[in-house]
């Protein structure tokens, strides 16, 4: 049993720091403020239905009104026709209109404040919506700078577990390294050559400076060289 929970404790680990490797913040907060774009137009689309049926039930309680004063004055001119029966049929008729428009007005009294109400929320998701948005703004402004910064402090530090100043001595070493390896092959090719020794015989046969002469020079004049004078 405990090499199962410790089996689902490393898969737990392991998708979570997947998890958290994957995540981008700035990103995510953009989708908060889509998935709200949607809700929103959802709810937008909601409220023109409603209203709609609202719309349509209004007309529908003008037409009841209507009925009901058609059917109140006919009776009253039937009346005054003297055709009770008429009379009857009319108010009977009235009576049925009037049915109708309560039944009407009582769906537009459950209809009514749901108009307000969604109209409410649709404003209050919109101002939800603002909020997330700058906020959102802000978080990527607040990523992009902590990226800089870690770039900075990458670069500053070293590349890796490397650090730069180390990486540059090495290089430095290498290319010093390469410098006397060269040096040393021409010194070698030189002496295979005989390069060297002629060197070395070509420097006895050159003439002898302007201080050698000058020296030549006195001794054969028997010239003495002045004591140096100190003060």
């Amino acid at each position: 049993m405990s090499i199962l929970n410790t089996m689902s404790r490393t898969l737990k680990g392991l998708l979570n720091d997947a998890t958290e490797s994957v995540q981008d913040p700035a990103r995510d907060a953009r989708q908060i403020v889509r998935e709200l774009d949607d809700r929103i137009t959802q709810a937008e689309n909601s409220l023109l239905e409603v209203e709609a049926q609202v719309a349509v039930h209004r007309s529908k309680r003008d037409i009841a009104d209507d009925k009901i004063k058609k059917y109140g004055s006919g009776a009253k001119r039937a009346l005054q026709a003297d055709d009770e029966v008429l009379a009857r049929e009319a108010l009977s008729a009235q009576v049925n209109a009037q049915s109708e428009r309560d039944a009407i007005t009582k769906e537009l009294a459950a209809l009514e404040p749901s108009v307000e109400l969604i109209k409410q929320k649709i404003n209050d998701m919109r101002k939800r919506r603002n909020d997330f948005n700058a906020r959102s703004n802000i978080l990527q402004a607040e990523q992009q700078i902590a990226q800089a910064k870690d770039t900075v402090a990458t670069v500053m530090g070293g590349i890796g577990d490397q650090n730069l100043s180390t990486i540059f001595q090495k290089l430095e070493d290498k290319v010093a390294l390469q410098n006397a390896r060269s040096d040393s092959r021409l010194n070698s090719a030189d002496e295979l050559s005989g390069k060297a020794l002629d060197d070395k015989l070509a420097a006895l046969d050159q003439a002898p400076s302007v201080e050698d002469r000058l020296e030549m020079l006195k001794n054969q004049l028997n010239i003495t060289p002045k004591p140096s004078t100190q003060s």
